[in-house]
């Protein structure tokens, strides 16, 4: 499955934003080489409200157990990069980055040991950010940290198999939401009367 289709894949991120007319949501588990630049979108893409309030209770219930799982799976996710083995070789993909910064003349402005927030990387600094992208490109860190990223991410989606399937089986749900129906709310998704 690739990287970028992961939220569509398994979370139903294209079809709830079909839906509820939003950006698709979940795109911390969009796995891509980091830019230092451009912020990541939100990982909600602005989806619930309105739409989602006005939604049959299966709709909402759908949602509910696809987001579950989205937040199960990141928790995990997110322990795993932070812990043994994977802390110790994201500490070494990121040393690699930080003597490029070094060389360009970009020093540790906080306390602790050198990471990429001591550095100040991504808090608004343009310079940095704009060397932190240079110097990632450079060193090979992008590629590295996504490809390690997506083998974690992939190793925690291997162990809830079962919820995955049952989530995908809820993609007829969440479509029936923009079919019309027989009930005076209609419109309740833009749909016409």
């Amino acid at each position: 499955m690739p990287p970028d289709r992961i939220a569509d894949q398994i979370f139903l991120a294209d079809t709830i934003a079909a839906v509820e007319r939003c950006d698709p949501p979940f795109s911390d588990v969009h796995v891509q080489r980091p830019n230092f630049v451009s912020p990541p979108p939100p990982v909600n893409g602005g989806c619930g409200g309105a739409a989602r309030s006005a939604a049959p209770w299966e709709y909402i219930d759908a949602v509910t157990r696809i987001t579950a799982l989205h937040d199960t799976v990141v928790r995990e996710w997110e322990v795993r990069l932070q812990s043994g083995p994977e802390a110790a070789e994201t500490r070494a993909i990121g040393a690699t980055l930080l003597h490029c910064l070094d060389r360009a003349g970009f020093i540790q402005r906080g306390p602790g040991d050198p990471s990429l927030e001591s550095y100040g990387i991504g808090a608004g600094d343009l310079a940095l950010n704009n060397a932190a992208q240079r110097c990632s490109d450079e060193s090979g860190y992008g590629v590295r940290i996504a490809a390690q990223r997506l083998r974690t991410l992939r190793s925690v989606l291997g162990r809830h198999e079962s919820e995955i399937d049952s989530i995908k089986k809820l993609r007829p749900v969440l479509e029936r939401a923009t079919q019309p129906h027989d009930g005076p709310d209609r419109t309740r998704f833009g749909l016409p009367e």
